[in-house]
């Protein structure tokens, strides 16, 4: 009896224990998911396992150097190059990039300057250069692992995004919107056929297919101003539009109005 009812106690203590375990674990598990773990090298995890945070001093371990993968950011997200070691490693043509942020030199190519302080500040970009930088990051995104983020001018202390970086996907938001606008825009006013001689100056004219937008008409050339460009370039007009608001356009001086080529002299 005495065998039995220890048995007995054995059983409770394992049932309670389990009920406790059941009501708790998911809670304790939760906490263990928000806990920030540090890796050998220093780095926190972010709020997935995979996702690091560096800190510009620690992102500065990963040059290839020291036995160490390479790594470098872009726009304040950190991707291992080492695939591409023969690009990035010690020596080689872009090692400048190797344990750093230096998202503005993608698009100056200045990599004597090197300013810490300045080297990721891309709101002072062009909108076309903001495009290329995006262009940038879809190539590091398909071709290179991602592995975290920079805290820093794009990311805080606890991986999110800060207002700067916000900032920056409005712009490049707005310049993504701007080319696709600027595509239509040519696909509707395609170029112009254009060469240039000594001996009659510059020559423009339209045809079905120049531009490289193959069409049913040929249409009128004519000096075509996008918004915010003080630049023109030649576009063949659709004779109903000749007469449109959507953009300004001009006629070449000295040029037939239904004429479908123009010739004239840039002094």
């Amino acid at each position: 009896m005495t065998v039995f009812r220890r048995h007995f106690l054995k059983l409770q203590f394992v049932l309670v224990i389990t009920a406790i375990l059941g009501f708790y674990y998911p809670k304790i598990w939760e906490q263990l998911r928000s806990i920030s773990f540090i890796t050998k090298n220093g780095n926190l995890s972010a709020e997935k396992y995979n996702d690091l945070l560096f800190t510009k001093g620690q992102l500065t371990a990963f040059n290839g150097v020291v036995e160490q993968p390479i790594y470098l950011a872009l726009l304040g997200r950190v991707y291992d190059v080492s695939s591409g070691v023969k690009h990035y490693g010690p020596g080689c043509t872009y090692h400048f990039f190797a344990g750093k942020d230096a998202s503005i030199a993608f698009i100056t190519g200045d990599f004597e300057n090197y300013k810490e302080d300045e080297a990721d500040n891309v709101l002072t970009l062009k909108t076309s250069e903001i495009l290329s930088l995006i262009n940038w990051e879809k190539f590091y995104e398909n071709d290179y692992i991602y592995k975290g983020k920079v805290i820093g001018r794009f990311y805080d202390e606890s991986g999110h995004p800060t207002k700067y970086e916000k900032k920056f996907r409005a712009l490049a938001e707005e310049a993504e919107f701007d080319r696709f606008n600027k595509e239509k825009l040519r696909e509707k006013y395609p170029d112009c056929n254009i060469e240039w001689s000594l001996e009659k100056g510059s020559h423009v004219w339209c045809t079905k297919s120049s531009g490289g937008k193959e069409r049913d008409w040929i249409g009128y050339p004519r000096k075509l101003y996008e918004t915010g460009n003080e630049n023109f370039r030649c576009a063949c007009v659709k004779k109903e539009d000749l007469e449109t608001n959507e953009v300004v356009i001009k006629p070449y001086d000295d040029c037939e109005s239904k004429s479908q080529e123009c010739y004239y002299y840039v002094n």
